[in-house]
């Protein structure tokens, strides 16, 4: 009888016993993978975070780009009305090698008057001198209609440029003028279809005002 009880006690130690760490195995792996769900959680909420932050960055991007757009339609119409303004410089300099329909719009009004005022300047042999006065145009504000891809340049001209016929004095008066200039968009240039004198002074430089 005390050989079966202890028999039966050493048996129930070893139930025991092995419970037990069967119990310790199952709380020590439980931990792990918590820690495992919570690294996969964290990693979840990483990536939600950054997918976030990368939209508000797009978001931030597109609007940027779009300031910009707008921007660099203005910048566009401010550096290319420079480049317009030098370019009917030179045809004055050079009207028989001048080319109207590089920098207005062929069938507008403004390009048949100007084509008209460089064939007469060409064959009465009108010009003028690098060097010989100076046309200073100042730009005063620009709007732009992105719609219909028209600007609206205003601008004051002091001009003291000296025109000469056959080699003699033609005309050197000195005059000052607020003038507003319309262009449009033509094939991402620029190029002048309308031209108006708001106001127009002689012998003085209202542009200073």
């Amino acid at each position: 009888m005390l050989d079966i009880q202890l028999i039966k006690s050493q048996q129930l130690k070893t139930f025991l016993i092995l419970s037990c760490l069967f119990l310790v195995s199952s709380c020590s792996s439980s931990p792990t993978l918590s820690l495992d769900d919570s690294a996969g959680a964290t990693s979840s909420t990483s990536t939600t975070s950054t997918e976030s932050v990368n939209t508000t960055e797009s978001t931030s991007l597109e609007d940027d780009e779009l300031q910009d757009g707008e921007l660099d339609y203005e910048q566009s119409v401010r550096q290319q009305f420079q480049e317009l303004v030098q370019w009917q410089d030179t045809c004055y300099q050079q009207p028989k090698s001048c080319r109207v329909d590089e920098f207005t719009i062929v069938g507008t009004k403004y390009h048949q008057a100007l084509s008209e005022q460089i064939s007469l300047y060409a064959k009465s042999n009108i010009n003028s001198r690098p060097g010989h006065g100076k046309r200073e145009v100042a730009i005063e504000s620009i709007t732009v209609d992105d719609a219909a891809l028209v600007a609206q340049v205003d601008a004051c001209i002091y001009d003291t440029v000296i025109l000469y016929m056959d080699g003699f004095i033609f005309n050197d008066h000195v005059s000052s003028s607020h003038n507003r200039w319309t262009l449009q968009l033509d094939n991402n240039r620029w190029k002048w279809i309308n031209f108006q004198i708001l106001h127009r002074e002689y012998n003085t430089n209202i542009c200073q005002e």
